[in-house]
């Protein structure tokens, strides 16, 4: 099914290239007025996430700190409400290559009066709507793939033993996010570096004839021995 989506009638300019591209691919998106029952931007109904949206354009015209203090306020204010209404609120910020600073200013205005938000810059709708994608459709647990869905009920029903490895599914996820190279390693890989090596120091000081009495192929030892190569310094 594809996402439904609430967006602000009042958006423009990138925004509307935004709602024009989310249409393009067939997700269902309807228009609102902004009330403070549906504080957000851009919402996400289903998971019950919602985006706060901020653009270079309101902060560029700002000449005096007096003006940073009442539009950073008026964010506040949003942010706020949004939390109290929708599970998971994002702070999404159009930004252009010439104003990048605008990004730390503002997450520095807001830490200093305790407001905690995740922020996301995009610089173009297809960005922003990739992000969109990524969180809509693989962070929140219903909406994940099945198979997704099932590792992750395997994962919860298990007692992970930190004393042993060769039985934990802690273990497994954490291995699988070795990308030496363009992909992650596959369950079985997981597996035999597992029974093979019995602990990441062993995997991140292998050789290659190591690895490949693993049963790994030489493709995928090469990337194992990349990714700690490139990422960690081995004594």
């Amino acid at each position: 099914m594809q996402p439904a989506v609430l967006f602000n009638k009042e958006l423009t300019g990138n925004w509307q290239k935004i709602s024009d591209e989310m249409k393009k691919i067939k997700w269902r998106v309807r228009f609102i007025e902004a009330t403070p029952g549906t504080p957000g931007d851009i919402t996400f109904p289903k998971p019950n996430i919602t985006f706060v949206c901020f653009s270079h354009e309101q902060w560029d015209h700002i000449n005096s700190e007096n003006e940073k203090i009442t539009v950073v306020g008026n964010l506040m204010d949003r942010i706020q409400k949004s939390k109290q209404r929708h599970a998971k609120v994002i702070l999404l910020m159009n930004l252009d290559s010439s104003n990048i600073q605008m990004l730390y200013e503002i997450q520095a205005r807001l830490l200093l009066e305790c407001i905690t938000i995740d922020v996301l810059p995009f610089h173009n709708p297809q960005e922003a709507i990739t992000l969109f994608d990524i969180i809509v459709t693989g962070l929140f647990p219903d909406n994940q793939p099945s198979i997704a869905q099932r590792l992750n009920m395997e994962q919860k029903s298990n007692i992970n033993d930190p004393t042993s490895l060769a039985s934990t599914n802690k273990w497994v996820h954490l291995i699988t996010q070795i990308t030496g190279g363009s992909k992650k390693l596959r369950l079985h890989d997981c597996y035999v570096l597992q029974e093979g090596l019995h602990s990441i120091y062993n995997i991140a000081t292998a050789t290659l004839p190591q690895l490949l009495d693993c049963s790994l192929d030489r493709d995928t030892a090469q990337d194992v021995i990349k990714f700690f190569e490139a990422d960690y310094v081995i004594d």
